[in-house]
């Protein structure tokens, strides 16, 4: 089962719980914030963003009055550590054209390039991708 694959399988099963007004099967939240969100007008589903060790999905909670909407995050656990695959140093992007493709490069230097990617990914903790980051600002 891929990342995508799992989060959406979660995330139906989640909602479907929501809408019948009974508390998430699995994962962990907010009681209190459980108990004020079914008091609402309806659910929808919101975003989802990674932990190292967990999906964290958002469920949004309607108003009748004008007011801001409520939202409630339920994290579940993932079946296996959860890792940020960066664009690698070889992809190029012709942002005039709006392709990202590969380039050429010698046998030896794809090979440390593949080395340094597969160290960077898979042996070195990578949570720093994990948190928040800015906007990018565009000159």
């Amino acid at each position: 089962m891929t990342l995508r694959e799992f989060t959406n399988t979660t995330r139906k099963q989640v909602f479907e719980a929501l809408q019948h007004k009974t508390p998430p099967p699995i994962g962990h939240f907010d009681r209190k914030t459980f108990e004020e969100a079914i008091q609402l007008r309806q659910v929808q589903m919101g975003g989802a963003h990674y932990t190292p060790h967990s999906v964290v999905l958002e469920f949004v909670f309607l108003h009748d009055s004008p007011g801001a909407p409520l939202i409630l995050s339920v994290e579940v656990e993932t079946p296996e550590p959860v890792v940020y695959m960066p664009v690698p140093e070889w992809v190029q992007e012709d942002v005039w054209q709006g392709e990202v493709k590969g380039t050429f490069r010698l046998r030896s230097e794809a090979e440390r390039m593949l080395s340094d990617f597969r160290h960077h990914v898979l042996e070195c903790d990578n949570p720093h991708y994990f948190d928040e980051r800015p906007a990018p600002r565009r000159e």
